[in-house]
């Protein structure tokens, strides 16, 4: 069969990906570039006087229909934050925000010592909207985020306005933040109608997510002329840079319009497949409108994504706060939506949708305690004339390097000070585990660990989706006999005659990927050397009976291989 790689490093480049990360933490549009914007330098001709933003106030009230005194430009939408937690502080405003939202309005909550009602979500969190709106009260400021962060969950225009009708009613003023308005594709202009029906309501918007543009800084707020007169008042006077003006401008024009349209699209139509994949794979999504999708569900399959997106060299959001109004602990990740889609869907099939599983066999698939861990104290005992215990032998396999139990054997008759060589230890062993004469060896006590459910599933019934393998240390026969006794049929068997290098070499697992012609694989282990082995294939690592193994690269830890059918 023709391998896949010419060799292991070719394999690592390819499941690896490329030197540089693919950032999908913190929802920029980091790998596509935006077309209309022209690799020239900026001019220095205007950088000894102080910058005029007059030009860009003008383009910007066009190109949305508005009066220049409805618009006010800010450095970046966090200025635009700062602005509102100002503006509420110094009028004594009362600030309501439905949980979860954007971390920065948490900060400004901190940093102002604001007088803010904090929302707790829904139990899908999706924001509680009817209790928020009852919280208003006279001068109150309700703060929304629409498609929210970091869920990515818009508010129907029917529910803008009818929120913004209810504030009105309270002598109450909306903040909505639209910063991912543009990947909500339909609602983008919309939402621009309320601000001519209504004088309480004040939009924030960016270029630094669709537009691609998060490293000039600059945002801007949209409302009626006198409460953005309100806001300007609080700004300070030159707060967007020349290079940042001159820039921004390119945004503001039909073919940046065209472009960032055809992009959002793009990303929406990406947004639908990775939801697919998740939620076909048992996960909670919040319906997303924005450039990313929250993602909730089995803590396991959780891990094993950041896993999976971790050996594909993708950053992901892991770390979310601002969740509840207890910052309680919620089991959730974020995943910015990237342009090209193919290293995402890839890495995510890595975790939830794995074209082959390939298992350690001792301690995994078979019960080896009465046998393989019986004869090497037989042997140790017989060699040297010492007993080991069953602490010993886990504390030779826990440091790595005794896949082989021969060796094993061999290193703890040593360290009773009695030095034997590999050959006699063998022979030793060998004489227990096989048995002699009429005497059963302790290979009649060894008993299946995995189900008959499961091992039908995955070694009878030769799924397509999913193909199994053993990548065992046992010698040929052995493994070939262990097969056998636990019912699996026509299996692929890699067996330590099999490989020039034993785990936790990778030559086993990868042999395994070769065969199938595939590319995404777990392995099932016990020892830190199948862990060692399934990250060096770019595996992903599943430890099997011990936590300790996750400071030996385990992704994830089962009790035991039948668990593995949860995550199928």
């Amino acid at each position: 069969m023709k391998p896949l790689y010419k060799n292991q490093d070719d394999f690592y480049q390819e499941v690896r990906g490329a030197v540089q990360p693919l950032k999908l933490d913190f929802n920029e549009r980091s790998d596509s570039r935006p077309l209309w914007l022209e690799e020239e330098a900026i001019s220095t001709e205007c950088l000894w006087r102080y910058p005029d933003k007059s030009g860009l106030q003008t383009q910007v009230s066009n190109f949305y229909g508005l009066n220049q005194e409805q618009l006010l430009l800010t450095n970046g939408g966090d200025e635009a934050i700062e602005l509102l937690f100002k503006y509420a502080c110094l009028q004594k405003r009362q600030l309501i925000l439905p949980l979860p939202a954007f971390s920065q309005y948490l900060v400004g909550k901190n940093n102002w010592s604001s007088s803010i009602d904090l929302i707790e979500p829904l139990a899908d969190m999706r924001i509680d909207l009817n209790t928020a709106v009852g919280c208003l009260s006279e001068g109150a400021i309700l703060i929304l985020t629409s498609p929210n962060n970091p869920t990515g969950e818009l508010i129907p225009y029917d529910g803008l306005v009818e929120v913004c009708q209810q504030a009105k009613s309270k002598g109450a003023q909306v903040f909505l933040d639209e910063a991912y308005i543009e990947f909500a594709c339909k609602a983008y202009d919309s939402s621009l109608e309320l601000i001519q029906q209504f004088d309480n309501l004040v939009i924030l918007r960016t270029l630094s997510k669709a537009f691609g543009l998060a490293g000039i800084r600059c945002g801007y707020l949209l409302g009626q002329a006198e409460i953005i007169k309100q806001f300007a008042s609080l700004a300070m006077p030159f707060n967007l840079p020349a290079p940042t003006i001159e820039v921004a401008k390119k945004a503001f024009t039909e073919s940046a319009k065209l472009e960032v349209s055809n992009y959002s699209k793009m990303i929406a139509q990406n947004r639908e497949l990775v939801g697919e994949l998740l939620f076909s794979s048992g996960l909670q999504l919040v319906d997303s409108s924005a450039n990313f999708v929250f993602i909730q569900g089995c803590d396991s399959k959780l891990r094993l994504i950041k896993a999976a997106c971790e050996k594909r060299n993708i950053v992901i959001k892991t770390n979310l706060s601002g969740l509840t109004v207890n910052d309680k602990a919620v089991s959730a990740l974020r995943i910015t939506i990237p342009f090209y889609l193919k290293p995402l869907l890839n890495a995510l099939r890595l975790a939830l949708k794995p074209e082959l599983i390939c298992f350690d066999m001792d301690g995994v698939l078979i019960d080896t305690s009465q046998s393989y861990d019986a004869a090497i104290k037989a042997t140790v005992e017989k060699l040297s004339g010492n007993v080991v215990t069953q602490d010993d032998i886990e504390r030779l396999r826990g440091q790595g390097g005794f896949n082989n139990d021969w060796v094993l054997a061999q290193e703890l008759t040593n360290e009773q000070g009695t030095e034997v060589g590999l050959q006699q230890v063998t022979e030793v062993f060998q004489s227990f585990y096989q048995g002699s004469g009429d005497t059963k060896g302790y290979k009649s006590l060894e008993k299946p660990i995995i189900s008959q459910q499961l091992l039908t599933e995955l070694f009878i019934a030769n799924s397509r989706t999913i193909k199994a393998a053993v990548v065992t240390g046992r010698p040929k026969d052995e493994a070939v006999e262990g097969v056998q006794m636990i019912g699996a049929r026509n299996s692929l068997v890699i067996s330590d005659d099999d490989v020039e290098q034993s785990k936790p070499s990778p030559e086993g697992i990868l042999k395994a990927l070769r065969y199938f012609s595939k590319e995404n694989g777990w392995m099932l282990g016990d020892t830190p050397d199948d862990m060692a082995a399934a990250n060096r294939a770019g595996a992903i690592a599943i430890g099997i009976g011990n936590d300790s193994l996750y400071k030996y690269g385990a992704d994830l830890v089962l009790n035991d291989v039948n668990q593995l059918e949860s995550l199928l």
